[in-house]
């Protein structure tokens, strides 16, 4: 839980902001598509999924763009490399959850969440869509000096988070969903 506390402490006073409107917007979102003739169900479905996925899309970018307290960059592009340090030089096991994991976490509710939102797209798409995402925020991350490690493992492993949404977004839709859209 401290970690992560550590890591999303400063973007919760945002949320606290974003929420609001985009309830509202979502809300605004719904009203159009029962206008449209949608039911309420496929309406209210399609709302929450564009909430949840510009959500998830704003609390990546918060997390990996805001500014950290020391300047400067750092380029890390030899594949698994920081990965094998972090397994192999681990102190304690929250570090290897806080390196690894999180990068996998913060990745999941973005390919869930498009999987659901474009019922037509494949799964390798959806990643690939992911894996474009996280390459234009480790480039953003360098060219905007603010003090965090542009790193090609991250690139890897939020892509593997968007895979595991997105394939679980394929389950949700085959499996869970019960009404058919058009």
């Amino acid at each position: 839980m401290t970690q992560l506390w550590r890591t999303f402490n400063q973007v919760i006073p945002y949320f606290a902001v974003i929420i609001p409107f985009l309830i509202l917007i979502g809300w605004a979102v719904y009203r159009r598509l029962r206008k449209k003739e949608k039911k309420k169900k496929e309406a209210l479905y399609l709302a929450s999924v564009n909430i949840f996925l510009a959500l998830s899309s704003i609390s990546i970018i918060m997390v990996t763009l805001l500014p950290r307290p020391y300047e400067g960059r750092t380029l890390q592009i030899i594949p698994f490399f920081s990965m094998w340090d972090n397994i192999v030089n681990f102190i304690h096991y929250t570090d290897l959850i806080r390196n690894l994991g999180f990068n996998i976490l913060l990745f999941i509710p973005f390919g869930l969440f498009l999987c659901l939102k474009l019922p037509s797209c494949k799964l390798m798409k959806i990643t690939y869509i992911g894996m474009i995402f996280s390459i234009c925020i480790e480039i953003a991350q360098f060219i905007l000096s603010i003090g965090r490690i542009t790193n090609i493992d991250d690139v890897i492993l939020n892509t593997l988070g968007t895979f595991i949404g997105a394939f679980m977004g394929m389950y949700i839709r085959e499996k869970i969903i019960k009404f058919q859209f058009k």
